[in-house]
C-alpha cells in the first residue's frame, strides 16, 4: 500500500497493524526551539511549531512514537531517523534504547554548503540520518 497518511503520526501509528510496514523514516522537529514557516509561490504559507517546555518533553514526545514505530515494524525492517546537532545526542541514546544498540545498522551524513560566517562559533553544515534495524535480519 502506497498512501499518505494525515494527523498526528502517534495517533495513526496505534491504529495500525503490528509487523506491518517494512521501512520508516522519520524527519521529526529538530528541538530548535523556533516557530518555522515558509511561504509557496503563490504565498500559501506553512508552519510548525518546534517549541518545546523542556528536553525531557521532546524525548518523551519522540519515545512514545518511536515505541509505536517499533511495534509497527516487520522484523526484517529499518528506520531511518533524520536529525540534526541539536539534540543529535539524546535523540541516538533514545533510538539505542528502544531498538537496542546491535541494531545500529549506520548513520548518513547529509552535507550542504552555508556561505556566510556572521556568528561566533562554526556553521552547522550538516544533518544525520540514524539508520536502525528492528532485528539483525534486516533488508
Amino acid at each position: 500500500m502506497n498512501e499518505v497518511l494525515h494527523g498526528d503520526c502517534l495517533t495513526i501509528l496505534e491504529e495500525m497493524q503490528d509487523r506491518s510496514v517494512d521501512c520508516v523514516y522519520l524527519d521529526p522537529p529538530f528541538f530548535t526551539q523556533k516557530k518555522h514557516s515558509l511561504k509557496s509561490r503563490k504565498l500559501k504559507e506553512y508552519s510548525f511549531n518546534d517549541k518545546w517546555d523542556s528536553l525531557v518533553d521532546y524525548v518523551e514526545f519522540l519515545r512514545k512514537r518511536l515505541i509505536e514505530i517499533r511495534r509497527i515494524m516487520q522484523d526484517h525492517a529499518t528506520i531511518f531517523f533524520h536529525c540534526d546537532r541539536t539534540a543529535y545526542h539524546h535523540i541516538r541514546l533514545l533510538l539505542d534504547e528502544v531498538f537496542g544498540y546491535k541494531n545500529f545498522q549506520s548513520e548518513i551524513i547529509w552535507t550542504y554548503k552555508r556561505w556566510s560566517n556572521s556568528q561566533k562559533n562554526l556553521l552547522p553544515s550538516h544533518q544525520t540520518i540514524f539508520m536502525y534495524s528492528k532485528t539483525q535480519d534486516f533488508k
